[in-house]
């Protein structure tokens, strides 16, 4: 025992604040950390962690299908379908497919892919020496083919096996034709566009020679005005001879 105002007790006193806070807990135990200190994640709950789009081909038909519905339907441009349109149609494919969740930006990714395996596989099936398998709606042909379509279009090997299958390659071209923006896989035309002649008002006529005239009439009318010019020069004849 330690004598009050010992040498020892004094020393005890002098020591490091680390001292102190072991005499104020002389058990030794260390006091539980405060949750404003302590580093560890709070588990209150668990966050909401996003789906993964996981597609199969009965919704992509059902995409297609609503895509198809509302086409027509005021929501759509020349540079797509609206922010109201695309309100409108997410919620229709969550109504008919309730086992999903899918966000707006997922369902839109998804109808650009759709988009863009439909203009490739269009642009594919139109090159030489490649043939379009209508069962399973993919394009075929030997492996040089396919050499050069990998090269212009990379992602078009996933087509190449023989168990792909693309069937909505028909209701993408009723739905894309026409729409398509100018992009790699769009086919236009090269030709100059063609100027139509002007259309002929009628007080040009009186500016004409005579067989511009006559190149305007059409056969009766031709038949008329000769009939008319002969009667006229009998006439003049007849009376010259009069006189």
């Amino acid at each position: 025992m330690v004598g009050k105002g010992s040498p020892k007790l004094n020393m005890i006193a002098r020591a490091s604040p680390k001292s102190h806070k072991f005499l104020a807990n002389p058990s030794g135990i260390k006091k539980k950390a405060s949750p404003k200190c302590s580093k560890a994640k709070k588990t209150g709950g668990s966050p909401r962690v996003k789906q993964r789009a996981e597609w199969n081909p009965a919704l992509e038909k059902s995409l297609v299908d609503i895509l198809h519905e509302y086409k027509d339907s005021g929501y759509r441009g020349d540079n797509g379908w609206s922010s109201e349109g695309w309100n409108k149609m997410v919620k229709e494919f969550h109504l008919r497919n309730k086992y999903v969740n899918y966000t707006k930006s997922q369902i839109q990714d998804k109808e650009v892919q759709l988009k863009k395996d439909y203009r490739m596989l269009k642009e594919a099936r139109q090159q030489s020496g490649a043939t379009w398998n209508e069962d399973r709606h993919v394009v075929e042909g030997t492996p040089a083919l396919w050499a050069n379509l990998e090269v212009t279009y990379p992602k078009i090997k996933k087509f190449r096996n023989s168990k792909a299958r693309f069937p909505l390659f028909d209701a993408l071209g009723e739905l894309y034709d026409g729409h398509l923006a100018e992009g790699m896989y769009n086919i236009t035309s090269h030709e100059p566009p063609q100027e139509e002649a002007p259309i002929l008002q009628i007080h040009d006529v009186d500016d004409l020679d005579n067989n511009e005239v006559h190149e305007l009439l059409d056969d009766d009318d031709l038949v008329t005005e000769m009939q008319t010019s002969e009667a006229a020069d009998e006439r003049n004849d007849g009376g010259g001879m009069r006189s």
